[in-house]
Parts: C-alpha cells; structure tokens; sequence
C-alpha cells in the first residue's frame, strides 16, 4: 500500500468514534490542523493550552494527544527542562514529520558508521558498552554452528545520531578465534568486517530476519523513550558467513523505527543465490 497521503488520512477519520463528544470535535480539529499543516514539524503542544482551546478537561486532553501520537501525527518525548506550565510534565509533545522519506536510509554495508554518516551526511557515533568473552547459550550456538557453552565474545555497541539519541543497539556474537583482536574492537572507530578479515577470514554474505515490536521497559531506559511513546522498534537478527559458508557471527539489532528506514536488495530466483549460501 503506497501512502496514504496526508489528503487521504484527512477524508478518513479513525472508526468507531463519538462523534458528537467535545473531545472527539477537539481531537478531529486538531488531526485536521496538523494535516493540513497549520503547525510546522517539530512544533511544541502545551496539554494545557489544548485543555484552554477546547475546553476539555486534562483526561480528554491526554486521550486525545495519545490519539494522534498512535496515528503517527506527533511525537511523544521525554520532558527534557521543567517550566510552567510543565512543572509536573512527563512528557513533551511535537509535531511529526510524516514524510517517512526523511528517515535514515540504511542497507548496513561496510560498518554503522560509514553506512550512516552517508545518509544524514553528519558524524555519526558508535559507543562500545560492553565486550567480553561468554559462553554460547542454545539460539546463539545454533545461529553460530557451534555448541552449546562455547566459548563467544559479546560485543555492544551503541549506535548514536548524536550524542544524546541512541538510534540503534547492536549485541553481536562473535566465535572465540576473534578474541585476539578484542584490544582492536575495544576502539569506537574499528570496523568488525575489516578486523574479521585481517584474521584471514572472508565476509561475504549475510541474512536478516526482521520483526517489529513494542519497546519494553529496558529498551525505553536503554534508548531513552517516553513511557507512552507508541513507536515500534525493527528488530533484526543477522547472520554474516564467510565465503565458504561458516559463520562468522550474528547480531541481534535493535533500530527505532521512528528513525529508520531499512533498504535491501536480493536475488529474485534462488539460484541466483550462491549455492552454499541456498537455505541459510
């Protein structure tokens, strides 16, 4: 489904509303405005001078906010300085740039940070939280062909639009013959394919396995969202092979997907895919 377009989200209000409620007129006027453009993207909401404007009370108010942040028309962001009239704010509400087009673009070739600083054409960051030797659980070994309590090293990192929004988490798994270069990995700026290969090995390929999800407790604080923004999170699982077909290790991402948008290209027939790759 391409769109909608703005024009045709305006002709096709939500279902199931009361339409004759003061709250539904404050909230449908309110959806008509935005989309219509009379508030600028990024543009603050103060609750209480919608609760002035309608004369609505504080629950209306809230609901209807949550309205148009589930429909994707505001963003819903931790309250960053408390003023009146947000002394007891949680919350602070702007307006959404709907156009999805001006989300980053990422194929993830050739590192994070290559990938991103191409796309927003500014520094991007990459912060190593933790790296450390552990021993495989039963999904990483099987994702790894190895067995169960081998030796692996765990490698997080925070990938970072600037330096206070985390875009992106990545825990990678990695085989424990990648361990001699932890000091080399220990350094933001490293490229793990580029390490892999000064091993001797032969990054070649990769396969990935999308979903999309709610943002638990953990990833809110981890990626600091607001309790009550309704934003999904792309949650990715990549397995990337050497040219003989072993592999070489797995990453279990985590993306905003506020934020991202997510560009692939694939072979449309199956042998057009390498053969020792057929079924991975």
């Amino acid at each position: 489904m391409r769109g909608p377009s703005s024009q045709d989200i305006l002709n096709t209000p939500p279902p199931e509303l009361r339409m004759g409620a003061k709250a539904t007129k404050a909230y449908l006027d309110m959806r008509k405005k935005i989309l219509a453009g009379e508030y600028q993207v990024d543009q603050q909401l103060i609750p209480k001078e919608i609760e002035e404007t309608y004369q609505i009370n504080n629950n209306s108010t809230q609901l209807l906010i949550l309205r148009l942040a589930m429909e994707g028309l505001i963003k819903v962001l931790p309250i960053k300085e408390r003023a009146w009239p947000n002394n007891a704010a949680i919350n602070e509400y702007r307006i959404a740039d709907m156009n999805i087009r001006h989300r980053i673009l990422s194929n993830r070739q050739g590192g994070f940070t290559l990938d991103i600083s191409q796309g927003i054409q500014q520094p991007a960051i990459k912060e190593v939280k933790t790296l450390k030797v552990e021993y495989a659980d039963e999904e990483v070994a099987n994702l790894l062909d190895i067995e169960p309590g081998d030796k692996v090293v765990f490698y997080r990192t925070l990938q970072k639009l600037d330096k206070d929004t985390v875009i992106a988490i990545s825990d990678t798994y990695i085989p424990f013959w990648i361990v001699d270069a932890l000091p080399e990995l220990e350094k933001p700026t490293t490229s793990l394919y580029q390490t892999m290969r000064q091993l001797g090995k032969k990054p070649t390929w990769c396969t990935e396995t999308v979903d999309i999800v709610q943002a638990s407790s953990l990833e809110r604080v981890e990626f600091r969202l607001s309790p009550d923004d309704p934003s999904a999170l792309i949650k990715i699982v990549r397995r990337v092979f050497n040219d003989d077909g072993q592999p070489l290790s797995v990453d279990f991402l985590t993306d905003r997907g506020d934020l991202y948008r997510l560009k692939y290209s694939f072979p449309l027939y199956a042998d057009s895919i390498p053969e020792i790759m057929r079924g991975r």
